[in-house]
């Protein structure tokens, strides 16, 4: 902490001395594009003027420019060859920074001078609607002056605020009703791989909300952008390196309304662990192979001996804490800076720094049924502490014609659990349980990416030509999971300790390990033709390898205890019990399944061509063609375990009729795949204690295709204003869904295709403010914001399928609302904001038929309304904070429709099998801006 302190220190004396130096001046930054071809259209060489002054510039590579100006008034040109000229009235203040973007229209008539007076707008999200307004492509997207204005703390948190997306446990994202394994995600224009080692799906609660600049969800296809997607692209854009210094902190103190001042029970902690750092303490020992497995379930007495003195090498530390919760704290460090650099080039820098540490608890029910009723039933206490850490790294060269930038992402999560279990593990024979998990969960993500840009020519008709090759490493270690398992039955008078065969039914310890490097690089060449058209081509290629290792290993407690039943997992199981003569760990890995190495390769081609016909329609139009070989192997004994080798060519068509200057009407048809991710495919079952369940891939799972139609109107009334309204269609063949597996005993998730189906939906957005009520200029300062899908499915099943008729597809919700309102005062010193999301019940498990067996019928996830408030105040160098979030603090409840009436029924025979409580929580923070 010392030397993080320090580095702290000397970055703000090294660069506030600089800033204050510049007292007296501010800046204009912007950028300038073509308005028909904005999205492509950069004008490199516009000439920035100030109009009775000496002062101007150029546009760069990306139609960017930085312009430093004394405090005043002042009138802007923009010029540029061929087009109209542009002028805006600007406002210069101290140390401040004042944006004004144009895209400038082509003068049609002759070279006539013509002068066109435009306002200035100094919104990111003005910037994210225009760029969504002249974009080829359907998209939805917020931006960080929404995200400030919520309690959310990571990407996860972000996406549900936008049109058509939900979050599943709180940090898969759901878009347009499509499971999370359908949704790709980007990071700085680089493919994100999965993060899990049980599913298909990017965990977004890794990245901090107050590292990104803005969030897009991108919903039909274009070829440039990989084809594995059904639901949307999801691009998380980190903070860019800013135009002028920059350097703000941020502290915090964050309350729960279930943990914190609370008791709250501690898994042991070591040195280095509130930074992230896993100590030692909990690796696996080092083994050699066999030392800990047995030839039969009654080991020989010198058989005992081995395991015994072996066992002893294990941390037999199982102490918990009982601690008084205190507050969470909160951090965050920005410091950005240019370099003005000869010939008009330019050096800058981005730093960025977030660290959370959130103790929180919660109260759950399990249960479990059989034909003939309820067979279990269990009380859960979990205590979670997490503690978050992440940071950003970029460095961005601009010159006239080229741009080079290195951008880098950590982020690193550790959640360290305890779970105490008591109630019924068989009511009919009146077995009760008492039992206490364990179990810590790492997870680190690294990404980087160098770019490179460089425009050959200077007018629209430029050559450009885009290169990027990146690097993403993936860890996620579950160290040493514990369950210390004690059972009663009815002529029992004191509990035992549980010992068998089973990780999932005794006393054990579980050790994984995934591990993943994902390399990747792209080619993109683009040419604007000044034809009738005003085409622009684009060219390129993608290709990404991934490699994955993963490896689990199982042991149970064999033997007995000795000494008399205390419940208390660090005396029962501490180190003097364990030898030959009383408790001993015996390996139960089974080898075949609990390795896997995944590696696949990814190659494309893609041509798009982007087009306006007769000045009112635009076509984006072209073909992507994919090449995928997927292997999974058992890395231990070599061998297959399952491959995918497969091409596909996907065309797409987006068009834009632009009805008049605020309206654009919107179709679009693409064509998509979804592809079984590794752990989808390696049969390997892994119980997950919460779940009171196992979860196990298929290795005879196929690709999905989809066919998907999108049809949108889009009205601007102004700037930051817009509505619109949206209906889409998706036809899926071979989809594939989270399952029951019906064929095993003990209760397992796994993943199944289906023949087909077809998603109908419609989307409606909404942002603006409440003037047309009144003149008053209070109007003017009052925003609502509001979007909902809604959303329908049907399937077609397998021959033989035990599915029940006219079901939903596994993560659709048939609907999404979200609703806020949103206040700034006229000196936008004061802001308030609330928000409301709810999001419809959906299938989190499927099952079967009732016919088939009531117990395992589809598995619900019931709805549940999110209600946050957020309330801050801004001086002259801080700004203060308070947020409150999910205020309802709803039960998240997980239930099978008995009755099929299409919702839960708590009293009339629905089944409820997990439910868990929630709490409201609170955040003050103070920002400083230096």
């Amino acid at each position: 902490m010392r030397k993080y302190t320090l580095l702290l220190l000397s970055l703000f004396f090294t660069f506030h001395i600089s800033v204050e130096a510049q007292s007296g001046k501010g800046k204009l930054v912007g950028k300038i594009v073509d308005k028909s071809t904005a999205s492509v259209g950069e004008l490199i060489g516009a000439i920035i003027i100030v109009e009775g002054t000496s002062f101007g510039t150029t546009t760069d590579v990306e139609g960017n420019y930085n312009l430093e100006l004394p405090v005043g008034n002042y009138n802007v040109f923009i010029k540029y060859t061929g087009y109209k000229t542009e002028q805006a009235p600007i406002i210069i203040q101290a140390n401040e920074i004042t944006h004004l973007d144009m895209a400038i229209e082509e003068e049609k008539v002759d070279l006539n001078e013509v002068v066109i007076t435009s306002k200035i707008e100094k919104s990111s999200s003005l910037s994210l609607i225009q760029a969504k307004r002249n974009a080829a492509v359907i998209s939805d997207g917020i931006s960080s002056d929404i995200i400030r204005k919520t309690p959310d703390r990571n990407v996860s948190d972000v996406l549900k605020r936008v049109t058509g997306a939900s979050i599943q446990e709180g940090k898969f994202a759901i878009i347009r009703g499509m499971n999370d394994r359908y949704n790709a995600g980007y990071l700085d224009n680089t493919l994100l791989p999965s993060t899990e080692a049980d599913r298909k799906a990017f965990s977004f609660d890794v990245v901090p909300a107050a590292l990104i600049d803005n969030v897009q969800i991108i919903k039909a296809g274009s070829p440039e952008l990989s084809g594995d997607f059904g639901g949307g692209i999801i691009r998380i854009n980190t903070k860019a390196v800013p135009e002028a210094y920059t350097q703000s902190i941020s502290i915090g103190a964050h309350y729960t309304s279930t943990g914190t001042f609370k008791n709250f029970k501690e898994f042991s902690s070591y040195p280095g662990e509130q930074f992230n750092i896993l100590n030692s303490k909990r690796s696996l020992p080092n083994l050699e192979e066999g030392q800990l497995k047995t030839t039969t379930s009654f080991p020989s007495l010198l058989e005992k001996q081995r395991l015994g003195e072996t066992s002893k090498l294990f941390n037999h530390d199982w102490e918990n804490k009982e601690i008084n919760a205190p507050l969470n704290p909160r951090f965050s460090y920005v410091l950005g800076f240019p370099i003005a650099l000869k010939n008009n080039n330019k050096l800058g820098f981005l730093l960025a720094l977030n660290y959370s540490d959130t103790r929180k608890v919660q109260s759950g029910e399990i249960s479990s049924y059989d034909g003939s009723g309820q067979v279990s039933d269990f009380n859960d206490q979990l205590y979670q502490r997490n503690t978050s850490e992440g940071a950003i790294f970029n460095i961005n060269f601009v010159g006239a014609k080229s741009q080079l930038s290195f951008r880098n992402l950590f982020n690193s999560n550790l959640d360290r659990n305890t779970i105490v279990r008591t109630g019924k593990a068989n009511i009919t024979d009146g077995i009760d349980v008492n039992n206490v998990a364990n179990f810590v969960n790492f997870n680190r993500l690294t990404n980087s990416i160098l770019s490179f840009k460089q425009i050959f020519g200077t007018s629209v008709t430029a050559l450009n030509l885009n290169a990027s090759v990146n690097y993403s490493n993936i860890c996620r270690k579950t160290p040493d999971y514990r369950i210390a398992s004690y059972t009663k039955s009815q002529d029992d008078s004191q509990f035992n300790l549980s010992t068998g065969d089973f990780f999932n039914s005794s006393t054990g310890r579980y050790y994984s390990e995934l591990l993943e490097d994902v390399v990747g690089s792209s080619l993109e060449l683009s040419k604007g033709f000044n034809d009738r058209f005003k085409s622009n081509v684009k060219i390129g290629g993608f290709y990404q390898y991934r490699n994955r290792d993963f490896n689990g290993r199982s042991f149970v407690y064999g033997g007995v205890l000795n000494d008399e039943i205390t419940l208390n997992p660090a005396i029962d199981l501490s180190g003097k019990h364990i030898g030959a003569d009383q408790l001993y760990l015996v390996e139960k890995t089974s080898d075949d399944i609990a390795y896997y190495h995944g590696q696949s390769n990814v190659s494309a081609a893609f041509l798009s061509v982007d087009q306006r016909w007769m000045s009112k329609l635009r076509s984006s139009y072209g073909f992507r063609y994919e090449m995928v070989d997927i292997q999974v192997d058992n890395q231990k004994f070599n061998t297959e375990i399952a491959q995918i080798l497969k091409s596909s060519l996907l065309p797409s068509i987006n068009l834009t009729y632009n009805l008049n200057e605020r309206v654009n009407l919107r179709a679009a048809y693409f064509a998509s795949v979804n592809r079984p991710e590794f752990r989808e495919l390696a049969p390997f079952a892994f119980y997950v204690f919460d779940k009171n369940a196992d979860i196990k891939g298929n290795k005879n799972l196929k690709i999905a295709t989809l066919h998907n139609i999108d049809l949108r109107w889009e009205f601007y009334p102004s700037g930051v204003q817009l509505i619109s309204l949206g209906v889409f269609q998706k036809y899926i063949q071979n989809p594939v869904e989270f399952s029951i597996d019906i064929a095993q005993p003990f209760t397992t998730f796994t993943y199944q295709n289906e023949k087909s189906a077809k998603i109908s939906g419609l989307e409606f957005e909404m942002r603006k403010n409440l003037n047309f009520l009144g003149r008053h200029k209070v109007f003017n300062q009052f925003a609502v914001l509001c979007n909902f899908t809604l959303v329908k499915s049907s399937l077609q099943f397998n021959e033989g399928s035990k599915a029940l008729a006219n079901r939903s597809l596994q993560g659709q919700s048939p609907y999404i609302v979200n609703v806020g309102l949103q206040y700034e005062s006229e000196d936008k010193k004061w802001s308030a904001n609330v928000m409301m999301n709810r999001t419809g019940r959906r299938i989190a498990y499927v099952g079967v038929d009732p016919k088939y067996g009531q117990t395992r019928q589809d598995i619900f996830e019931a709805p549940r309304s999110v209600l946050d408030l957020q309330v801050s105040r801004s001086f002259k160098k801080f700004s203060l904070k308070i947020t409150c979030s999910d205020l309802f603090h709803e039960q998240q409840l997980y239930y099978q429709d008995t009755n099929n009436n299409k919702h839960f029924d708590e009293v009339g025979g629905d089944r409820t099998l997990f439910k868990y409580s929630t709490a409201w929580q609170s955040t003050l923070s103070l920002s400083y801006n230096f």
